[in-house]
């Protein structure tokens, strides 16, 4: 399911359920279990389409990127800031190859990355979200996706959706001045290469023991992200 607004740039451009995803296994994800989207504001509409709000938001971003625009989430929603990377922000790297932001988080931020993941929710649903829901969003996204047994074609495709959606995101930051005066939509750090990516999968999954090996090396807690992935491959 993809959700996106262009009305008065009031919702979520870039949101989207992941489940339905195909399993190497067999079989498919399970709706409503985890969510990956751009930043919410103050004042944005509900999003239509999905059970709203989520049981847990894990926001990545860098504390003072969410200052200026932070939003009251309704009470019973569990809220918790997992800041993945600081040099991520799109306000300070616009015309930053993305192969070398990636590779900066996924050989350093290890543990900042299984923070994140260790914040999933395996009673409700999960919504992950940084500030365009595509790098370090989509960073964590992947490695969920891996642990959770999806096959790879399919993380790679769900990473590149957000290529569809970029223009939305680019409108909700450049109307929030979230983004430097005079970055255009052909700027790197709104591009989806299939490298940089490929990069985050090759060094989760080169690892001995796979990604399960690499999620406990770098701090992951394996018996509670176990719950959550038998919660979202049924």
């Amino acid at each position: 399911m993809t959700l996106s607004s262009d009305a008065g740039l009031r919702t979520f451009a870039n949101l989207r359920d992941l489940g339905g995803l195909p399993l190497a296994s067999g079989g498919v994800t399970v709706p409503n279990v985890l969510i990956r989207s751009d930043a919410p504001y103050p004042a944005d509409e509900d999003p239509a389409g999905m059970p709203w709000p989520p049981s847990t938001v894990v926001d990545l971003r860098n504390p003072t990127e969410i200052e200026p625009i932070a939003v009251t989430w309704p009470s019973g929603v569990r809220v918790v800031n997992r800041q993945v990377s600081s040099s991520a922000r799109i306000d300070r790297l616009a015309d930053t190859a993305l192969i070398e932001i990636y590779s900066s988080v996924i050989r350093t931020g290890q543990h900042r990355l299984t923070a994140a993941l260790n914040e999933f929710d395996s009673t409700g649903s999960t919504l992950v979200h940084c500030a365009a829901g595509k790098d370090r969003t989509g960073m964590v996204v992947a490695i969920a996706l891996l642990l959770a047994g999806v096959e790879a074609d399919s993380v790679i495709a769900d990473y590149q959706r957000t290529e569809d959606f970029i223009a939305g995101v680019f409108a909700r930051l450049r109307e929030r001045r979230r983004i430097p005066a005079g970055t255009t939509l052909a700027a790197p750090i709104l591009r989806t290469p299939r490298e940089a990516i490929d990069l985050v999968i090759d060094e989760v999954t080169g690892t001995p023991g796979g990604a399960w090996g690499w999620f406990e090396t770098h701090g992951g807690d394996v018996p509670r992200f176990e719950r959550w992935v038998a919660t979202f491959v049924g």
